[in-house]
């Protein structure tokens, strides 16, 4: 084993070289993230010890830490604090002096990320430095080719047995698991969710609509909706709705608007949550009674953990950043994105004609990846095409989504957005029911349950959303 750690030891000065390049990818954050989950649950070690490796790191003063921790699990020894920083002094005295120990992450030791996640860490440390060395070794078969002596034949072998090796690195320092194992660590996270919930705690977040959450079972961390529809239909009243319903829970929600400015935005909610009309903040006079429900909606609404964010052009890469900060600062829940269409996509693309439908749909992905990432529900919003206004019947069908193959690939759950008074439909041809004021909201895809259709009553000024019940 001593070996082995001397070994380690020699290993900064490739990382050295890789970082010395400006373009080569670095993970930083993530191997911080390694070190932290290992700092607070000493057992997450056990996850990653036998695939990550110190060389991996790109940060000399990460990597040391982890060469500490490496050692102690190695020969078995208990991992704590003070332990990891008397092996970091018996590595390399220098280096441990001249950071106090694990006094330069002595500030990030109150935001750890949830050790669960190790593995997700991990992984893209290993991804990182995967793609360091592929950069290190094709310079130096680049500098090779170049040379008017160079032996064709040759260089290309080396170069197939240099990209062979890395793919094994890759393959081999992966996450396959056996069936047993994964299932062994999935029921132990179920039987957990489960005495969190008999204990009272809502994992899930309620969207607001009592049938869309009994349709989905609530939005889940991880996951990714869709609120699909044609303007006017309701979108954005309902996204408001649920970023309310989900503030009322205590979660916080980032709401970022490209469409609507902070004020408006505002606007809706104060209506939404006094009741009063928009047009009375708009063009009206507002009475004595309007002015005291709305002093006690705002009362309400600076209670309520909602960031609201207009970001009109913004790229999903700045959104990101956002949510980062938000992430850091105050934690985060849930982001609502109004909406996916207005996202700028074509940045750095030559035809924007030809790549717009492929570019919203790897923006999506993007989105549902962001959830992954932050562990936070996503809902997006996003217009349909025109061709349900063209067909017989309006209802929204998957097709009318922009690029649908790809959202629908990427996507938990689908909901299309419809009000049937929109296109004077009155009320329901088989049960007769009126449709005045009624909001219907087609669950046409839901990964882990049921499709089917929703309703739910709005007010005059689509403000307010109701249950649906049947009179």
């Amino acid at each position: 084993m001593k070996n082995e750690t001397k070994q380690t030891a020699g290993q900064p000065s490739a990382i050295s070289v890789a970082s010395g390049n400006s373009q080569a990818p670095v993970s930083e954050e993530m191997e911080l993230a390694v070190i932290l989950s290992v700092v607070a649950q000493s057992t997450s070690i056990c996850e990653v010890g036998e695939r990550l490796r110190p060389e991996m790191f790109s940060h000399p003063d990460y990597c040391l830490v982890y060469r500490a921790m490496l050692a102690l699990y190695q020969h078995e020894a208990d991992i704590d604090m003070l332990s990891i920083e008397r092996e970091m002094r018996r590595l390399d005295p220098e280096h441990a002096a001249r950071l106090n120990g694990l006094g330069f992450i002595a500030d990030r030791m109150l935001k750890v990320r949830n050790a669960s996640f190790i593995r997700t860490y991990a992984a893209w440390v290993i991804r990182c430095w995967v793609l360091r060395q592929a950069i290190l070794k094709m310079t130096v078969r680049i500098g090779e080719a170049q040379r008017a002596d160079a032996d064709v034949v040759g260089l290309l072998g080396a170069t197939h047995k240099d990209l062979e090796k890395l793919e094994e690195e890759f393959v081999t320092h992966g996450t396959t698991r056996t069936a047993a194992e994964v299932s062994q660590r999935v029921l132990g996270e179920i039987y957990e969710e489960q005495e969190r919930r008999r204990a009272g705690e809502e994992l899930q977040v309620s969207t607001g609509v009592d049938e869309f959450d009994r349709h989905l079972g609530g939005l889940f961390k991880g996951e990714m909706l869709v609120l699909a529809g044609r303007p006017s239909m309701g979108k954005t009243a309902l996204a408001l709705h649920m970023t309310l319903a989900a503030a009322r829970q205590g979660k916080k929600v980032a709401f970022f608007s490209l469409e609507m400015t902070e004020r408006q935005l505002v606007g809706r909610i104060l209506c939404t949550l006094s009741g009063v009309e928009p047009d009375k903040l708009r063009f009206k006079l507002l009475d004595d009674d309007d002015r005291r429900r709305l002093d006690r909606a705002a009362e309400e609404l600076r209670k309520l953990p909602i960031f609201l964010i207009y970001c009109s052009g913004s790229s999903l890469e700045e959104i990101r950043a956002r949510c980062i900060l938000l992430q850091r600062k105050y934690g985060l829940d849930m982001m609502v994105l109004d909406y996916l269409n207005l996202l700028n996509v074509t940045s750095g693309r030559a035809d924007v004609k030809d790549t717009m439908d492929l570019a919203l749909g790897e923006a999506a992905g993007k989105v549902k990846s962001l959830s992954l990432e932050f562990n936070i529900v996503t809902a997006v919003l996003a217009q349909l095409n025109r061709n349900c206004e063209t067909r017989p019947s309006h209802i929204p069908v998957m097709s009318d989504l922009r690029n649908s193959g790809e959202i629908e690939q990427i996507a938990d759950s689908i909901a299309m957005v419809y009000r049937p008074e929109q296109y004077n439909e009155l009320y329901d041809d088989v049960t007769h029911e009126s449709y005045y004021r009624v909001g219907r909201l087609f669950v046409i895809k839901n990964r882990n349950g049921a499709t089917g259709e929703v309703r739910f009553r709005y007010n005059d000024s689509l403000t307010q959303i109701y249950p649906y019940k049947k009179k």
